[in-house]
């Protein structure tokens, strides 16, 4: 028996996401896949409710073989009854996002990584130079056994 257009419908999920600026996003998809704090979630028609927290990540949008992407940082999202209500403060399609200012922040953010990593190790250096200086100025000291044993030897 042919499927009615109803049934084909209900194997679709509803995708809306909001914003502090309101409805931002509202689309039929036939799987969406999310970033959570605990990893990546796909999301199909008739999943188990679930309420979770969003982490940093590209929200992929499956719909008849077309696949979209949006930019989502953080959040939270709320699945039951074949809809995802994802609350955001940032999410983005690829035409608000200002490719020039994102190749910046990288730029930058590469560099301070690549500081820090000096800067530690410049104090793990450090450590092993003050660690080789005390074992240094250790070794060109005798070493005197307790004196207790010392007297034992010496009785024999």
């Amino acid at each position: 028996m042919a499927e009615t257009q109803e049934n084909i419908d209900k194997k679709k999920l509803t995708l809306t996401i909001t914003t502090p600026r309101g409805v931002k996003f509202v689309e039929e998809a036939d799987m969406v896949i999310m970033r959570t704090i605990d990893g990546n979630m796909g999301v199909l028609p008739g999943h188990a409710p679930v309420s979770t927290t969003l982490g940093d990540g590209v929200l992929r949008i499956m719909n008849n073989g077309f696949e979209k992407q949006l930019a989502v940082f953080g959040g939270h999202v709320n699945i039951s009854d074949n809809a995802i209500n994802l609350f955001s403060t940032i999410a983005q399609r690829p035409d608000e996002i200002d490719v020039a200012r994102a190749e910046e922040d990288r730029k930058e953010a590469l560099a301070a990584v690549e500081e820090e990593i000096e800067e530690n190790m410049t104090k793990r250096l450090e450590l092993m130079q003050f660690r080789a200086l005390v074992r240094l100025r250790v070794s060109q000291n005798e070493f005197f056994e307790d004196e207790d044993e010392s007297d034992e030897e010496d009785e024999d």
